[in-house]
């Protein structure tokens, strides 16, 4: 097999799950491979503790690093969890080995490229939008981790 670690970036869209089946046909039978299911959370998903409102109105307000901290930790763990059932619905018997993880970055491109980099991924597989123009086509996100990684990349619709 040519590809033994897969990294599928998972933004819950249907182009995402898409691109879940077609890693786990490329790499199912494989015990020795990896498919690598990765959501990565903006770091302004949440407002920044220093510029909340302070309203009890307000769903998001925080008033210390350590309340975003772990509201920003229990996001993270509800994504995993979201993703349990939608990447058990994809495996089609898949054989290979599942790795989910929900990683905190600037941005998901620059969360993406890390993730490659820092787990020796052979290959991305990811859901591609098609809006328009070049970068459009394959969607923004798609093209920016183009640009950013060394290893190949298959976009899927």
């Amino acid at each position: 097999m040519l590809f033994k670690k897969v990294l599928v970036p998972y933004d819950e869209s249907d182009h995402a799950k898409s691109a879940l089946h077609v890693a786990f046909g490329m790499v199912g039978n494989d015990p020795d491979a990896e498919v690598h299911v990765v959501t990565a959370v903006s770091v302004g998903a949440l407002p920044d503790p220093l510029f909340a409102s302070g309203s009890p109105d307000d769903p998001f307000s925080v008033t210390s690093q350590i309340d975003y901290d772990n509201l920003l930790g229990a996001l993270l763990q509800r994504t995993r969890d979201d993703m349990g059932g939608v990447i058990e619905g994809a495996r089609d018997g898949a054989a290979c080995k599942v790795i989910t993880n929900a990683i905190v970055s600037a941005s998901a491109v620059e969360g993406i490229a890390d993730y490659v980099t820092n787990n020796d991924i052979d290959l991305v597989v990811m859901g591609r939008r098609g809006l328009g123009r070049l970068s459009g086509m394959i969607g923004s996100v798609s093209f920016g981790v183009l640009r950013s990684v060394d290893v190949p990349v298959m976009t899927v619709k």
